[in-house]
């Protein structure tokens, strides 16, 4: 039996097949790892923001205690020295660092991360008596705290 190598098709089909089936494959693995980073991404964007959330409100609460203070103080006719609150603030939340910014003129701490998340997340706070010096701190600089200075009737963050 005489075979002709030039013409026989047998191994083409074969080599086809193979690289059909693993190409489908590596597209469905592929497929299957970016909806997998998709939601660790969207887990991680979720901690921060609440993570955030809780550490502003604290310290929406804070600020709001200062305010409270000093008003019952002057209305009493009292006299106020200073007034330190001190901040908690862990280093790092999901494994990035942040900065937290006080503005005067919108009332709002804002925290925004500094890694590829970008969050951000804006918490309301509300003084009557005293105002706010509008301040930038970084997660990374240490202890922080919360100072009311009588002569100037700012509450000043460090």
């Amino acid at each position: 039996m005489k075979r002709d190598i030039l013409n026989d098709e047998n191994a083409v089909s074969i080599s086809v097949g193979f690289i059909l089936t693993f190409t489908i494959t590596v597209i469905a693995f592929l497929m299957i790892m970016q909806t997998f980073y998709g939601m660790l991404y969207q887990a991680e964007h979720t901690v921060l923001r609440e993570e955030f959330e809780i550490h502003g409100n604290d310290i929406a609460v804070q600020l709001t205690n200062i305010d409270t203070i000093v008003n019952v103080t002057l209305s009493s006719g009292g006299d106020i020295g200073e007034i330190r609150y001190d901040v908690s603030l862990p280093d790092k939340i999901a494994g990035s660092y942040y900065s937290v910014e006080f503005s005067n003129l919108t009332s709002e701490i804002t925290f925004n991360s500094d890694d590829r998340l970008e969050t951000t997340a804006k918490i309301p706070y509300v003084t009557q008596t005293t105002t706010v010096s509008s301040t930038k701190i970084y997660s990374a600089a240490g202890e922080h705290y919360l100072l009311y200075n009588p002569s100037t009737n700012l509450i000043e963050v460090y």
